[in-house]
């Protein structure tokens, strides 16, 4: 072999030799950027779980949680605690039902009259288009600030709330079976966290708190009085429909086990703790005296 020869082979080799380094060279580059861009990836997706982490550890607003646990529930935010409220019949109950209200109207509200018959009044009326089932909660500013601050007081908040909406049908049923079919209610959570107002209200009657405070007709008296109607009403038309001696009997067993409950609950200390020591300026247990006195009296 010549020299020519030789050095064509040497070069052939040198070449082979470095297009296989280069390709080493390559590979590296390459996988190296697989390598950055999997890290890269990886990251990106940590950082979101933790982001999303971040979020549900937020504490949930009480707003939030009501709605979550009745649906279509109406939330307020204004000084609910006027005393017409508890004894004007024409307070516009029906407005607390509805989104985005005049709240400031609402806060301020005065009567212009003479409190007008119960049966009478175009604001108690108004009360049989609202949704049946409906829930409104007012909420005093000062609380609502509070509980931003302090979740652990929402919790306290919510509970006071479900307990009432709980024991307020328990004591309407206890009095008479099947009235809260339909009821609406709505609560008033005043400035210092306690119960201040509150309402329910089914087709046909009405059911208001009262704060001891007025000087105008008695609440549980009045109370008394449009129970008592209303009950007449109810015994009229079940002679109407003249009712047999087991419907009479499945009537009044219904009667009793919604006695037993509402009994289980007062004598049981949860709901004195949720409810806490008033409820509408009123002792707890005047309220839980009153409740089991109208009962056994077969009154509502």
């Amino acid at each position: 072999m010549d020299m020519n020869s030789r050095s064509l082979d040497y070069m052939a080799l040198m070449w082979k030799q470095q297009m296989a380094v280069g390709r080493k060279d390559s590979y590296k580059r390459t996988e190296g950027s697989q390598n950055a861009s999997f890290d890269s990836v990886a990251i990106q997706t940590l950082q979101q779980h933790q982001a999303e982490a971040a979020q549900k550890a937020q504490p949930v607003s009480l707003e939030e949680r009501l709605k979550a646990r009745y649906p279509g529930l109406v939330y307020h935010v204004f000084d609910g605690s006027s005393g017409y409220w508890r004894y004007r019949n024409d307070y516009p109950h029906y407005l607390l039902y509805q989104e985005n209200i005049d709240t400031e109207a609402l806060e301020n509200w005065e009567p212009k009259g003479p409190n007008p018959a119960y049966a009478a009044s175009p604001a108690i009326r108004a009360l049989g288009g609202v949704r049946p089932g409906s829930k409104a909660v007012v909420i005093h500013p000062k609380v609502q600030e509070r509980m931003e601050r302090e979740p652990e007081y929402a919790d306290e908040i919510m509970a006071r709330i479900e307990a009432w909406f709980t024991f307020d049908v328990a004591r309407n049923e206890a009095m008479m079976p099947g009235c809260t079919t339909g009821m609406s209610q709505s609560i008033v959570i005043g400035e210092d966290g306690n119960i201040a107002n509150a309402c329910s209200s089914s087709p046909g009657r009405i059911t208001y708190s009262k704060s001891g405070t007025d000087d105008e007709e008695d609440f549980w008296t009045a109370r008394l009085r449009r129970h008592a109607f209303h009950m007449e009403r109810w015994k009229e038309s079940q002679m109407e429909h003249s009712l047999d001696v087991s419907s009479q009997f499945t009537a009044l067993g219904a009667k009793q086990a919604a006695k037993a409950r509402l009994m289980a609950m007062i004598n049981g200390g949860e709901l004195r703790v949720a409810l806490g020591d008033k409820i509408c300026g009123i002792p707890t247990e005047e309220i839980f005296a009153l409740t089991v006195s109208q009962v056994e009296e077969g009154l509502g």
